[in-house]
């Protein structure tokens, strides 16, 4: 019987979305993103490799980084901070699955602008609302575009 780490490496073979893929697809479901949180723009946006996203100051912006020492360290895939600098982790998911990090964390960027702060504990009012708000947009984005379940891990 195979593992289930030798199964995913089988399934995904060696195949991967690009990060130019993914960028593509970013800008496809940022409309989403401003439908649900009533927004019309979000910090900027960078897409980089390895460290070199980790090593910004803590300014506004979206950082999408391929590194999995960020998760590793942080024992999370996104982070947002109080000054709106958020962190997603995109290396090795699924292309949904780390948009789906990135309607959360642009979430919580919405409840910073309007005053709203909270803990980041499991359950809290603001979490509740970022994995609710997030689920909706996931699902608005996966019936307008069903093939990007088809899409190789990043």
């Amino acid at each position: 019987m195979k593992t289930f780490q030798e199964f995913i490496t089988e399934a995904s073979g060696s195949e991967r979305t690009s990060m130019e893929e993914f960028e593509k697809l970013v800008h496809k479901f940022l409309p989403y993103v401003f439908k649900e949180l009533k927004i019309k723009t979000i910090p900027p946006l960078h897409f980089m490799n390895g460290d070199n996203g980790l090593h910004v100051k803590d300014v506004p912006g979206v950082t999408i980084v391929k590194n999995s020492g960020f998760s590793q360290v942080k024992g999370t895939f996104g982070q947002t901070s109080k000054k709106n600098r958020i962190v997603v982790n995109i290396e090795n998911r699924q292309p949904l699955d780390a948009l789906r990090t990135l309607a959360h964390e642009l979430c919580h960027y919405h409840q910073h602008i309007t005053g709203v702060h909270g803990t980041g504990e499991t359950g809290s009012p603001t979490e509740n609302e970022a994995n609710a708000r997030s689920a909706v947009m996931m699902r608005n984005f996966d019936a307008a575009y069903p093939e990007v379940f088809k899409m190789p891990p990043l």
